[in-house]
């Protein structure tokens, strides 16, 4: 069974962009390094977010 089973979606650039947009929170939130947001940290998982929902089975 493959890993991405769950992932058969096929989301455009603006709705992946839209996703990413009302998680920021969640991301800042998670981006945080001694109380202040990584701004690299939280660019890396943007990245890692939109090419989970770009890809396709």
């Amino acid at each position: 069974m493959s890993e991405n089973i769950f992932n058969n979606y096929s989301l455009n650039d603006e709705q992946i962009l839209n996703i990413i947009e009302q998680s920021i929170p969640v991301i800042n939130r998670n981006s945080k390094i001694d109380g202040n947001i990584d701004e690299d940290l939280k660019q890396e998982m943007i990245i890692a977010i939109y090419e989970q929902l770009k890809k396709k089975i």
